[in-house]
């Protein structure tokens, strides 16, 4: 009797997991500061299985947005941003896996420049070599078909006294046309309040 009571216990947590909501799809496109490089993972990435895939929300709470997106870059990668947008705050997750690692951002802001949108914030973990908790991080889309990404891992925390101020300090245009990469298959949504 107690082998079943398990199996029950463990089915419902299963089909919970598997009702959880989904992070509605949307472009990303990317740019880089001058102050620090954009990087994109390297050539060792793979994308993230679908069981790591962040779960997206069947009806999406007011201001969600976000969603999966598959590129290249410098190795298969997949990135996943499911989050929440009150004006140019935002609360949520973006991450980013490939056969360099995973690197997950906790959210905390937003902005757009033009053609490009940033949400970033601080690194929560990465299993990534040389990147560690708390540095600030971000997804950069350039707004387009297809829609185009850079992913930068890590800034010095010391490089701004809040997430707006990181995002302020610099100029995502400014980066090399190389730094980003065409999105394969996927989009992702900006925040409301930045949508074009």
């Amino acid at each position: 009797m107690n082998r079943l009571v398990v199996c029950i216990s463990v089915a419902v947590s299963v089909l919970a997991g598997c009702t959880a909501a989904a992070p509605s799809a949307a472009p990303t496109q990317g740019t880089a500061s001058t102050p620090a490089p954009v990087a994109t993972l390297g050539p060792t990435q793979t994308p993230a299985s679908p069981a790591t895939a962040s779960a997206a929300p069947t009806q999406a709470a007011p201001g969600a947005f976000g969603g999966i997106v598959h590129f290249q870059g410098d190795g298969a990668t997949t990135t996943t941003v499911d989050a929440v947008a009150d004006g140019t705050s935002v609360s949520g997750t973006a991450v980013t896996a490939s056969r360099e690692g995973t690197h997950t951002v906790r959210l905390g802001c937003s902005v757009r420049k033009g053609d490009i949108w940033v949400v970033g914030g601080t690194t929560e973990a990465s299993t990534i070599h040389g990147e560690a908790p708390g540095t600030w991080s971000a997804v950069i889309v350039k707004d387009g078909s297809p829609q185009q990404i850079a992913v930068w891992l890590s800034e010095d925390p010391s490089a701004a006294s809040d997430c707006e101020a990181w995002l302020a300090s610099f100029n995502p245009a400014d980066a090399e046309p190389g730094e980003f990469n065409p999105v394969e298959s996927g989009t992702l949504v900006p925040p409301p309040d930045l949508a074009p």
